[in-house]
C-alpha cells in the first residue's frame, strides 16, 4: 500500500516537473552557425595619428565657467545621500516590520516583527551610511576640480601674458628672447588639462544630482561650498575603535540575529554575507518535499545563530581594522597638507624677493613669470592634499558608522 501511494506520488511530481516519456516530442532542431567572414590579406604598414587637421595655436580666448550655481554644503550633501538613499526606506517599510494585529493567533509573532524592524532597520542605516560617504567623496572631488580649474586659469593668464611680451620682443627683432613655440606648447597642455577637469566636473554633477535627489535638468551646475578645514589634532584611535564597535550598522545588524529567534531572516543575511553560509536547499523533490517533517528548528536556529556569531567576530575584527587603518592615513594626510604649506611660502617668499628686485629696477621679468607659475602648481598641490585629508576623514567616519547619526 505505502509503495503504491509513493509511486502515484513520483509520478504526479514527475509530470509536474515537466518530464516526458520516451516517446515525447521530437527533438529541437539543431542551431546553425553563422558562417565566419573571411578578411583581406595584407602587409605591414606604418601607423602614424593624421594631425594634419588639428591647430596648433591657442585659443584666442580662455576657457569660460559659468557665474551662477547652485550652492551645496557638505552636511547638506551628507543628508541629502541619506535621504535618497536606495532601498533604505523600503527595508523600513517592510511589511514584516508590522506586529500582527491579532498577536494571539500567531505565537511570537510580536517577537519576530520586532526583529525584522531592528534587523532591517541596521541593514537601512548601512545602506545610509555607505551613500553618506560616497556622496561626499563625490562633494570634495567636485570640490577639487573646480579649485584646480581657477588654479589653471591663473597660470594661463600669466602665460597668455608672457606670449604676448614674446610675440612683442619677435616682432621687434629679438627673437633670442622669444620662447614662442614652448609657450605656446604650454599653453595648449592648460588647455587640456582644463578641458578634462571641465569634463570631470560635468560627470561629477550629475553623479551628485542623481545621489542627493537633485533635479537633473537643472541648467545651473553645483558649487562645493565648504571651508575644507583641516583639523589640527589627532584621532584618538583606540576610542574611535571602540565608538565604531558601538554604532556600526553592519555590527549591530548580526549582534540582533545573534540575539534572537529570527528564522528564514538570518538564513537570507548569512547568504548575503556569502552564498555558501546560508542553508542549502536539496534538489531532490522528494526530499524537498518531506524536508519541513524531518527538520529539527532548533537545531536549525542554533547552527544559524552560531554562524552568525561567527561572522559577526570576523566583522568585527574587520572593523577594527578598517577604523585603525582610516585614523593613521588621516594623520599621514595632514602631514602631507603642512609639507604643501611651506612649499607655498618658500615659493611666496621668492616672488616677494623678485618683486623687491624689480623695484630696484632690476630685469627680472622672466624668473618672476616663472616663480608665479610655481606658485599655481604649489598651490594645486597644496588644495589636492587638503582634498585627501578630507576624503580620509570621511572614510574615517564612515569606517566608524557616524555619517548616518551625525
Amino acid at each position: 500500500m505505502v509503495r503504491a501511494v509513493l509511486a502515484t506520488l513520483c509520478a504526479a511530481l514527475l509530470a509536474l516537473a515537466g518530464c516526458h516519456a520516451p516517446n515525447g516530442p521530437p527533438r529541437p532542431t539543431p542551431i546553425l552557425q553563422p558562417v565566419a567572414p573571411e578578411l583581406p590579406t595584407t602587409t605591414r604598414t606604418a601607423i602614424e595619428p593624421d594631425v594634419s587637421l588639428l591647430p596648433t595655436e591657442p585659443s584666442a580666448a580662455p576657457f569660460k565657467r559659468p557665474t551662477e550655481y547652485r550652492r551645496l554644503t557638505a552636511d547638506e550633501t551628507r543628508r541629502f545621500a541619506i535621504a535618497n538613499a536606495p532601498f533604505a526606506d523600503d527595508l523600513d517599510r517592510h511589511p514584516e516590520n508590522d506586529p500582527p494585529s491579532h498577536p494571539k493567533v500567531q505565537k511570537n509573532a510580536i517577537e519576530r516583527s520586532e526583529v525584522s524592524r531592528l534587523v532591517r532597520g541596521h541593514a537601512a542605516d548601512e545602506l545610509r551610511n555607505r551613500a553618506a560617504g560616497e556622496a561626499l567623496e563625490q562633494f570634495f572631488k567636485l570640490a577639487e576640480a573646480e579649485g584646480q580649474f581657477d588654479l589653471l586659469s591663473g597660470a594661463e593668464t600669466e602665460l597668455r601674458t608672457q606670449l604676448a611680451d614674446a610675440l612683442k620682443a619677435e616682432t621687434a627683432g629679438f627673437k633670442d628672447r622669444a620662447d614662442i613655440p614652448t609657450l605656446r606648447r604650454r599653453l595648449l597642455d592648460l588647455e587640456a588639462q582644463q578641458a578634462k577637469l571641465e569634463a570631470g566636473i560635468g560627470a561629477i554633477n550629475a553623479s551628485l544630482r542623481a545621489r542627493l535627489g537633485l533635479p537633473g535638468n537643472d541648467t545651473l551646475p553645483l558649487w562645493p561650498a565648504d571651508p575644507l578645514r583641516v583639523k589640527p589634532n589627532d584621532v584618538d584611535i583606540e576610542h574611535a575603535v571602540a565608538i565604531g564597535l558601538q554604532y556600526r550598522p553592519d555590527l549591530n545588524l548580526l549582534r540582533v540575529l545573534a540575539e534572537g529567534n529570527a528564522g528564514e531572516l538570518t538564513e537570507g543575511v548569512l547568504t548575503g554575507l556569502n552564498p555558501l553560509l546560508g542553508k542549502l536547499e536539496p534538489d531532490n523533490l522528494l526530499r524537498l518535499l518531506f524536508a519541513p517533517l524531518m527538520r529539527d528548528p532548533k537545531r536549525h536556529q542554533a547552527s544559524a545563530n552560531d554562524r552568525v556569531a561567527r561572522a559577526l567576530a570576523a566583522r568585527e575584527r574587520q572593523a577594527d581594522a578598517e577604523i585603525r587603518a582610516a585614523a593613521v592615513m588621516l594623520r599621514g594626510h595632514r602631514a602631507a597638507v603642512a609639507a604643501r604649506i611651506l612649499d607655498v611660502k618658500q615659493v611666496e617668499a621668492k616672488i616677494a624677493e623678485l618683486q623687491t628686485k624689480q623695484k630696484a629696477g632690476l630685469n627680472v621679468t622672466a624668473e618672476l613669470t616663472a616663480a608665479k607659475l610655481d606658485l599655481f602648481k604649489a598651490k594645486g598641490d597644496l588644495l589636492s592634499a587638503v582634498i585627501e585629508w578630507h576624503l580620509a576623514e570621511v572614510k574615517l567616519r564612515q569606517a566608524m558608522g557616524l555619517l548616518v547619526r551625525e
